[in-house]
């Protein structure tokens, strides 16, 4: 192998080990949600809420999946606002991404309806 081909293979590492890996988009989730858990006012809910909405919809256009439990958060929020129709549809998606959530979105249904 003479000096350009592994001058070649050097590059292709390299720029292969930088790429970003992760097969779910997360957009600024742990920044909302640490300004949401830190000072939980209306207007850092609101942000959070935006941010959830944001990775979902962003996600399916990066040709992402959306992360576990981003659809559960989100529909817990709605939960809170009264939201009931808007939440099962979260909920429900949900469990259509990961079905190991099931017994966690039977149960959050379960008081959704107590409540």
């Amino acid at each position: 192998m003479n000096s350009k081909h592994l001058l070649i293979s050097v590059l292709i590492l390299f720029i292969t080990g930088c790429a970003n890996t992760t097969i779910y988009h997360w957009g600024d989730y742990s920044d909302t949600l640490y300004s949401y858990t830190k000072e939980p006012t209306n207007e850092s809910k609101l942000e959070h809420k935006a941010e959830l909405i944001s990775i979902i919809n962003l996600a399916k256009s990066k040709k992402k999946m959306i992360p576990p439990g981003i659809n559960f958060e989100l529909a817990m929020l709605l939960v809170k606002e009264g939201d009931n129709d808007g939440a099962s549809k979260y909920f429900n998606q949900e469990k259509l991404l990961f079905p190991e959530s099931e017994k966690y979105v039977a149960l959050a249904l379960k008081e959704m309806e107590v409540n």
